[in-house]
């Protein structure tokens, strides 16, 4: 052809992208065509930015997102610029409970006590709110390189379940630690994925506080994700949809260090979410990024974990002395051997002379 007559190119062609050793890096396909509904669904990147930014809209900031947390664990949505809901709830019976020492009005330390039927259980307010965010860059050049709807979905639920699974990191490990969470090493997990699940279940059977609730459905369970596929298999194997009802309750993974799994009563609410002027729980913000030449989704919200359950203590039997503790009611449980204590060295006496030793007499030959 003569300089500067070139044959238009076809609807769709295929354009490799060489390193300079010669070797075929990738291949980006161009889409020519008048009419690009019918292959792409969004080649303008702000086209599909938008429809990114309205699908997680529509889906975060939902009425099915709220109940799906909710079912997950106790939670409440509470209106803008107000305080967490601290339930009250009345004990029906006895409960024993182990609590800081503290000095009575007679001079003896007290380190357990009785909370009497009818004393109200009441969650403490947290100090600290969590802030989640999740954000995902969408470049404009993979976009034009074409984007199908099925790659939109996939990048939309990919954002989603990594939202999930950092919430639920950052709710294990805001429990962890607290006054009303026990703590328990229950050893490793060994053999096949079907023995292992059928342990595991064992395990929550053994450590289930039937006091806070008479069934593994009224509690919620927190697992480390790497054990999902475990639960997966036996579920498979059981013939069951999924792992819910394999263990017989809702159970939520989360990411990150591996904190062991929490048994957390249902009859407390455990999650606020703060909403925002207009309602939202999630915020969600589309913004243009110049100098990479992408637009950023940024997706955040925040919420208080309530985990500290106080009830007032008589104390050495008083009726008119009390203090408040800490109630446990969630269980953590390790899935390893319990540390092995650091024992104590003996101080040595000041100027004491170390023993030498005795060496044994030899005997003579002969």
């Amino acid at each position: 052809m003569k300089p500067f007559q070139y044959k238009k190119p076809d609807s769709v062609y295929t354009q490799s992208v060489t390193t300079a050793h010669g070797q075929t890096a990738t291949q980006a396909t161009f889409h020519a065509s008048d009419i690009r509904a019918e292959h792409m669904a969004a080649t303008d990147p702000l086209t599909y930015a938008q429809a990114m930014y309205e699908a997680a809209d529509d889906h975060l900031n939902g009425e099915e997102w709220r109940e799906n947390m909710n079912n997950a664990f106790p939670s409440e949505v509470r209106p803008y610029g107000s305080q967490p809901t601290a339930p009250q709830v009345a004990l029906m019976e006895d409960r024993s409970v182990t609590f800081d020492p503290r000095q009575t009005y007679d001079g003896r330390t007290m380190t357990h006590g009785e909370a009497k039927a009818g004393s109200l259980v009441s969650m403490e307010a947290p100090e600290v709110g969590i802030l989640v965010s999740g954000r995902v860059s969408i470049f404009d050049h993979t976009v034009q390189f074409g984007f199908t709807e099925r790659s939109m979905e996939q990048t939309g639920t990919k954002l989603l379940d990594d939202l999930e699974l950092t919430l639920a990191g950052k709710i294990a490990q805001s429990l962890e630690g607290q006054p009303s969470v026990t703590t328990a090493y229950v050893g490793a997990l060994s053999g096949s994925p079907a023995a292992q699940a059928e342990d595991l279940l064992d395990i929550l059977a053994i450590h289930l506080d039937t006091f806070w609730g008479r069934d593994i459905s009224e509690f919620g369970i927190l697992i480390p994700v790497a054990l999902r596929p475990m639960l997966n298999r036996a579920a498979q194997r059981a013939g069951l949809e999924d792992i819910d009802e394999l263990v017989g309750t809702r159970v939520q993974v989360y990411s990150g260090q591996d904190r062991g799994v929490f048994l957390v009563p249902k009859a407390f609410a455990l999650l606020s979410f703060r909403e925002d002027r207009h309602g939202d729980v999630w915020r969600i913000e589309l913004t243009r990024n110049a100098s990479t030449q992408s637009w950023d989704l940024e997706v955040s919200a925040v919420v208080d974990v309530m985990a500290t359950a106080m009830v007032e203590v008589k104390l050495g039997g008083s009726d008119w002395e009390t203090t408040p503790v800490a109630l446990p009611i969630i269980k953590q449980l390790i899935l390893s051997d319990a540390p092995e204590a650091i024992p104590e060295e003996t101080p040595e006496t000041p100027g004491a002379t170390p023993e030498t030793p005795e060496t044994p007499e030899e005997t003579p030959a002969g």
